[in-house]
């Protein structure tokens, strides 16, 4: 078809004509081509610089298709020649120091895999962190890099009085010397009856219980249609609560029977066995008193003798017929949401990660850190800084607890601080796309507790970035014309350090996020299954009636944390910046006042004046400050702490259990720091808070000036949690997440974040009519595919090396 503006001629043209026009269009096609093979080669070169640029980079914008870039390098091996100051200890390291204490005749240690309770033998070892300012001196001033040390666990049941002994062992590569770490302070020699049970102690335990199950085996299968003992597919299983007892040097314990199945901790059956383990003469160990349907026997034989007799009150709860509609199980039930299974959304990342990960360093938009997973406490981060500048030395957690209440015996002692519970180790392999995102960096531990060699944990840390899909910052400016001025906007892209501390039924999602300006935020996230008991009536004032025959009582969740922050030195202070009312007369109108909120600032001087009660009537900041550094503006730059989950402890401190977590008590406390005061709790507090290893409270007994030193504060944040049916089978994150927040306070000139090329700023000219779009270099959008990678699981930590 003819185009209608297209001349249209009646003759035929002449073969000349034709044969010179057919030569023209022949050299003017030779020359095409060879312009066209010109423009191939340019593009063909283009596209291998592009290439190198990419395998050099891995930064660089795909636009073909292809699979993205790898990003910065994320190598978490730790180098064995260069550990650094703060790493945990390599396999090779806690190897070198178990042979080396296991060859110390005075020690007389036996080893773990043939050792009895009354035997001397290794219960764990770990890091022990030098002192602070050894590594200041190594980090900022040019000295000698400090010595590797272990603290080494002995449970030293051949002692008389058996007792549990610290030591500290060094050089960890070639071991030459140990001595018995001591802090002035703290309770020594540490009770053997405060130490943690192992799994020595434990099969010893759990074979006193299989007789009082062959005992009462008639009760169990007429009651609950479960037993213990031979149990097949209808096993009860217990589990333990503490403190082990009610005063000091108790050894005394409740184990709770609930059926085996999945979300055990929902299915009570309201049979309990008070176990006796006092001492490290396991012979002398026995079960004592039993708890039934609400009925307290003092042994096995007076609840079988009654129950045979007719004399007691029986209850019958049949074991559930349909496994597949087990309230308390994960399987899905209900109408499918949606309807059609359909996958959620997911990030990737484009140009490859954007952090870097070296060992336990980590480096992202100006921040930099060293993290470790302690055995005891859990994560621990150290040497934080945002541009170069030291923000904080250490921010770790230190203790978890959950202060439970009710009527029977598990409720009346459940007054749980996990680092008794395992709370450093208990965190296993995490599940790509739902603990972390799939794009997340996954790295390992090693653990040496409670066994014969080291555990490697696969998978038990992850590092991610994250668009935590709000605006960092942004501003519309209207031109109040129906128009805009302009728009500033930056995603919040946070780097997130995750890992998940499972302690039996609770799951606690501990996260450190880092923002982009200069903002580092602790958050705290609750999940996993309640801890309930048997329903009776004595249990109505302590929760609702819920999930069959069981109850969910209400407890207090506690999290205390350790923020050593460090801005612009070692030496600062701590104030206050209060929010307070002023009456001011009008100048415009002298006849009337006006009230309004003034700014006071009140630099505390003493520990004992530094103690946080949040009163909410008197609002303020918690400010740490250097008074000899200045910001541009001449205001001395600070760091605050900001509590978002602050929570008051009902209970008072001068209540038996109370004095092992006085921390509990205040929301926050400011001390001088001290190689002698490392951690606010210990892992022996859990079995003898009465008169507990740590007591938090001589912390501050001192009374010590902290103008102008090294300071500490000691952050408490928590919710209260009455149980509810929605809490079936699992209490949810949403909505039990507790946080805090370091924030800059004068710190920088201005937002950090303004260095991002990650902003964007759109202008508009009036005149012209044009928008301007400017993201500072970063390409918008991606055309590249993400990398596909195949789900693994293996949830173990099996023995690293073999005997």
């Amino acid at each position: 078809m003819l185009k209608r503006d297209m001349p249209v001629s009646t003759s035929e043209p002449s073969s000349e004509k034709t044969a010179a026009a057919m030569g023209s269009k022949f050299e003017r096609s030779n020359f095409r081509w060879m312009v066209a093979t010109v423009v191939l080669l340019v593009v063909c070169v283009a596209l291998v610089v592009a290439l190198v640029v990419v395998l050099l980079t891995g930064t660089t914008h795909r636009a073909d298709g292809g699979s993205c870039a790898a990003g910065y390098v994320v190598d978490p091996a730790v180098d064995p020649a260069r550990p650094g100051p703060f790493s945990d200890l390599s396999i090779e390291e806690i190897d070198s120091v178990r042979n080396y204490m296991l060859a110390q005749d005075s020690l007389e240690l036996t080893p773990w895999e043939h050792a009895l309770i009354s035997d001397n033998y290794i219960y764990a070892i770990e890091t022990h962190l030098p002192a602070k300012d050894d590594v200041l001196g190594f980090l900022d001033r040019g000295g000698p890099e400090p010595e590797r040390r272990a603290k080494v666990t002995v449970y030293a049941g051949k002692r008389t009085p058996p007792v549990v002994e610290e030591y500290i062992v060094g050089p960890v590569t070639n071991p030459s010397s140990h001595q018995v770490y001591t802090l002035s302070g703290r309770k020594f020699p540490i009770p053997f009856h405060s130490r943690v049970p192992d799994s020595k102690e434990n099969t010893i335990v759990s074979a006193k219980l299989r007789e009082v199950s062959e005992t009462a085996y008639r009760v169990l299968k007429e009651s609950f249609d479960s037993w213990f003992h031979n149990c097949t597919d209808r096993c009860l299983t217990f589990i333990d609560t503490a403190p082990r007892g009610f005063r000091s040097g108790d050894r005394k314990t409740w184990w709770y029977a609930m059926r085996g199945l999945q979300g055990m901790t929902l299915n009570p059956v309201g049979f309990m066995v008070e176990v006796n383990t006092e001492g490290a003469d396991t012979t002398q160990w026995r079960a004592e008193r039993v708890f039934y349907n609400g009925q307290l026997f003092n042994s096995v034989q007076e609840l079988v003798s009654g129950y045979n007799q007719g004399t007691i009150q029986k209850t019958t709860l049949p074991m559930p017929n349909d496994d597949n509609t087990l309230f308390s199980s994960f399987r899905r039930r209900g109408p499918p949401q949606p309807s059609t299974p359909l996958r959620a959304p997911e990030q990737f990342e484009p140009d490859g990660k954007r952090y870097k990960v070296r060992g336990r360093h980590v480096e992202y938009m100006g921040w930099s850190f060293d993290w470790r997973l302690s055995t005891t406490h859990g994560p621990q981060l150290f040497d934080i800084k945002m541009n170069g500048e030291r923000i904080a030395y250490e921010l770790s957690l230190q203790e978890i607890g959950a202060f439970y209440s009710g009527h029977d015996p598990l409720m009346l002692s459940t007054f749980f601080l996990d680092t008794g519970w395992n709370m450093g180790s208990s965190h296993f392999e995490l599940v790509p796309g739902v603990d972390c995102p799939t794009t997340a960096s996954y790295l390992d531990v090693v653990h040496q507790k409670d066994s014969a060699k080291p555990r490697m944990y696969k998978n038990a840390v992850c590092v991610f970035e994250l668009n935590t899909g709000i605006p960092l910052r942004r501003h519309y400016e209207s031109d109040f014309e129906g128009g805009y001025q302009f728009y500033g906007g930056m995603v919040d892209n946070v780097l997130v350090v995750r890992t998940i501390s499972t302690v039996f039924n609770y799951d606690y999602v501990l996260d450190f996020i880092f923002h982009q300006n200069g903002v580092l935020e602790v958050k705290t996230s609750l999940t996993g299954y309640v801890m309930s008991t048997f329903y009776t009536q004595d249990e109505e004032n302590y929760g609702y009636r819920m999930w069959q025959n069981a109850i969910g009582n209400v407890h207090h969740h506690v999290i205390n944390l350790k923020v050593d922050l460090d801005v612009g030195g070692v030496e600062n202070r701590y104030e206050t910046v209060d929010f307070v009312r002023a009456n001011k007369t009008n100048p415009l109108y002298p006849d009337l006042y006006h009230l309004h909120t003034q700014v006071q600032r009140n630099t505390k001087t003493t520990e004992r004046e530094a103690v946080l009660h949040y009163d909410f009537d008197r609002p303020k900041y918690y400010n740490f400050y250097n008074q000899g550094k200045s910001n541009s503006y001449g205001i001395k730059k600070g760091y605050r702490i900001q509590i978002n989950a602050p929570t008051k402890e009902l209970l008072p401190r001068e209540w038996g259990p109370m004095r092992g977590a006085a921390w509990a008590d205040y929301q926050m406390a400011v001390t001088r720091r001290k190689e002698t005061e490392p951690s606010s709790s210990s892992l022996y507090n859990q079995n003898d808070p009465y008169d507990p290893v740590v007591d938090f409270d001589k912390f501050l007994d001192d009374d010590e000036n902290i103008v102008d030193q090294d300071l500490v504060a000691w952050v408490t944040m928590g919710t209260h949690h009455v149980p509810h049916t929605e809490d079936a089978p699992v209490t949810a994150t949403a909505g039990n997440q507790l946080s805090l927040f370091l924030r800059p306070f004068h710190f920088f000139d201005e937002d950090p974040s303004m260095a991002s090329s990650n902003g964007v700023l759109i202008t508009y000219d009036k005149d012209s009519h044009e928008v301007d779009v400017d993201r500072f270099g970063t390409p918008y959008g991606s055309n590249c595919m993400p990398t596909e990678t195949d789900f693994a699981y293996n949830g173990t930590w099996p023995q690293v090396t073999e005997d």
